[in-house]
């Protein structure tokens, strides 16, 4: 979640008039493109990315969501991309000034820059991507159910091992991604209460290498089936399961299976552009409290990928049946959350 910088001081500032333009709150002595600029609503979003909004993984896909809400509602967009430490609430705050309607803060890591400038804007809307209780005033979080996923990733992790050990790499420790990783343990001993769990953080989105250590110690452990939720640093985990004889893995975001064809048992797709807009559609209707909500399975924000015969049929009619039960309400899982 998050990039190389690539964007000079220049071309920042540049970029930053042009936003406070498009918001419709500041005076600037540039001019951009009138035709760009030219109001399609009364509605304005804006959003801090983490990472470049082409690199195949969540800021892309929060910048997708962006181009959802413009697409849908006739906004008015702007965009920061990758917003590294102290200057995100920089960015939060020009935004503001720009009296944007909402701004979207897209990393778990920006929630303590989020609360400071939302708590000097009040009158404007503010949400973190990350499960954050909110201040039931003008700041909330838009999150997953990240146990469901947790939950069944576990499930079919301790359903394929034959080590009796399993494991969850995590890029860094957020709420959403401990939340995955407590409901993950819950899901592999609801199947085996014997089996052993080992989770371990990369401490980082981006270090391909920090995360093949990381697996390489994981599989010295004995686990032989390794959940990987780490972007692009997870990658790294991927090509040591690939290169593993009887380990298999288990991707995240989208589905991870070209990166290890027969090695990858599923992966969790997420559809962060459908979770944005499903947040962004109750700002749109009034209904935004600065709450926490949450979205899953049933609001079809996220779902498993295709097991392509690496699960035996009895393997994958438990895990049918457990998602059918999650879905319906008969077993509850989010007292993780």
């Amino acid at each position: 979640m998050h990039r190389k910088k690539s964007l000079t001081k220049y071309a920042i500032v540049s970029f930053l008039t042009f936003i406070l333009i498009s918001c419709g709150g500041a005076n600037t002595e540039k001019s951009p493109n009138s035709e760009a600029l030219a109001p399609k609503s009364d509605f304005s979003v804006a959003m801090v990315l983490p990472g470049l909004i082409n690199d195949k993984s969540w800021s892309q896909a929060g910048y997708e969501g962006l181009k959802l809400v413009e697409k849908e509602f006739g906004a008015k967009i702007a965009y920061v991309e990758n917003s590294q430490g102290a200057e995100t609430e920089k960015y939060l705050r020009y935004f503001a000034q720009a009296d944007c309607n909402l701004i979207i803060a897209h990393s778990g890591g920006y929630t303590r820059a989020s609360k400071t400038v939302a708590s000097e804007f009040p009158r404007i809307k503010f949400a973190v991507i990350e499960p954050y209780a909110g201040n039931n005033k003008n700041l909330g979080g838009i999150a997953f159910r990240y146990s469901e996923m947790g939950y069944l990733t576990g499930v079919i992790a301790a359903l394929k091992t034959k080590n009796n050990r399993v494991a969850y790499i995590g890029g860094e420790k957020y709420t959403s991604t401990a939340e995955e990783a407590i409901a993950f343990e819950w899901g592999a001993k609801a199947i085996n209460p014997k089996v052993k769990v080992l989770i371990n953080w990369v401490g980082s989105w981006l270090d391909e290498d920090k995360a093949k250590t990381v697996a390489l110690s994981q599989i010295a452990s004995g686990a032989d089936v390794l959940a990987i939720d780490a972007d692009k640093a997870g990658n790294g985990a991927i090509k040591v399961v690939a290169q593993k004889p009887g380990v298999y893995g288990i991707g995240w975001v989208e589905d991870q299976y070209a990166l290890a064809p027969g090695k990858i048992l599923t992966s969790v797709i997420q559809r962060i552009p459908l979770l944005i807009f499903n947040g962004v559609t109750l700002v749109k209707q009034g209904r935004w409290e600065g709450k926490l909500y949450r979205f899953g399975m049933r609001e079809k924000v996220h779902e498993l990928a295709p097991f392509r015969g690496l699960l035996s049929p009895e393997q994958e009619t438990k895990v049918n049946q457990i998602q059918a039960d999650i879905l319906s309400g008969k077993l509850d899982v989010s007292r993780v959350n």
